[in-house]
């Protein structure tokens, strides 16, 4: 039996959070046991009304009749997609309908121009994994968190050759001018990335604050951070550097961004990364960077995705 898949309406969202409940508890249970990590929490609803005022189409439900059987979140950045939190409801498992929710969300991303397609699962979720291969997709790198501290020399040597300023610090018509750039930049990285949207949203929802990097009247670096209240970490959610950044350029990249942290009262920052990156071997763990033990799984379908694999937001957004 085929779905009915539509965006989410307005009087679903608590439903689709107690589905989303249903499907993840026994599967976070089966994958970390009888342990913290193993406690599935509570989907809040405030989150996925967040992701509908974000990209309300993308937010995805397949209904069996009237009722919600299958849940994920679509979110497109130009020529790159994502999609997370798939779910479907343990009474209707085994009968094909994750597939047809997958099929559902690359329909939706590649009608807004999407090439590549991504997503990402946790790399013991053995299941999710060859549940993803089966319907094309492929294995192409392994997220994990870097972080710091602020304490100690500074990472980079001599003075800034960047400029920076916050993205909610400026007027309404510098901020057009910072959309401008900031799309500038993407198409340096890939042909048809944008991630403009994304930090209008950010700022909107104070999901997180954006800070800018500028060199000669040109945008080169841009970079998001949670600042959790009550908290001593600054948790980086997104870094857009231009390719044609130097090792130093890049060592004071992450100068600005512990300043950054500092000035938040923050004592220790960080930022996701491929594993597997040069980035991570050659400018973070040479600077001191240590990796979190949790990790997420990267997998694409499509076109090659961008390289240089520090510029997409972890864990929804």
């Amino acid at each position: 039996m085929r779905l009915t898949f539509r965006p989410i309406q307005q009087d679903e969202i608590a439903e689709a959070s107690r589905l989303v409940d249903a499907a993840y508890a026994p599967q976070v249970r089966e994958i970390y046991g009888d342990s913290p990590r193993g406690r599935w929490r509570h989907y809040d609803e405030a989150k996925i009304e967040s992701y509908v005022e974000r990209e309300a189409e993308g937010v995805r439900v397949g209904l069996w009749g009237d009722r919600i059987v299958t849940f994920n979140v679509c979110r497109s950045y130009g020529s790159m997609g994502w999609f997370h939190t798939l779910a479907v409801h343990p009474q209707f498992q085994g009968r094909g309908y994750g597939r047809q929710a997958v099929e559902d969300a690359e329909t939706y991303l590649t009608s807004r121009g999407v090439g590549a397609i991504a997503l990402m699962t946790w790399p013991t979720a053995i299941k999710n994994l060859a549940f993803y291969q089966r319907q094309g997709y492929r294995l192409t790198g392994l997220s994990v968190y870097a972080y710091r501290g602020v304490e100690g020399p500074a990472i980079a040597p001599g003075a800034s050759p960047f400029y920076a300023h916050l993205y909610a610090s400026l007027s309404p018509q510098e901020q057009d001018r910072a959309q401008n750039a900031i799309r500038a930049l993407c198409q340096k990285i890939s042909m048809g990335l944008d991630y403009s949207q994304w930090v209008i949203w950010a700022h909107r929802q104070s999901f997180a604050e954006t800070l800018l990097l500028w060199r000669n009247g040109r945008l080169e670096a841009l970079a998001t951070s949670y600042f959790f209240p009550n908290a001593h970490w600054a948790e980086g959610k997104l870094l857009l550097l231009h390719p044609g950044m130097s090792v130093g350029d890049k060592l004071w990249v992450l100068e600005h961004l512990k300043l950054w942290a500092i000035s938040h009262n923050r004592t220790i920052f960080g930022l996701s990364v491929n594993l597997a990156s040069d980035f991570a071997s050659a400018i973070l763990l040479p600077s001191g960077f240590r990796f979190f033990a949790e990790s997420m799984a990267t997998m694409v379908k499509g076109d090659a995705p961008p390289d240089p694999g520090l510029h997409f937001v972890r864990f929804g957004g």
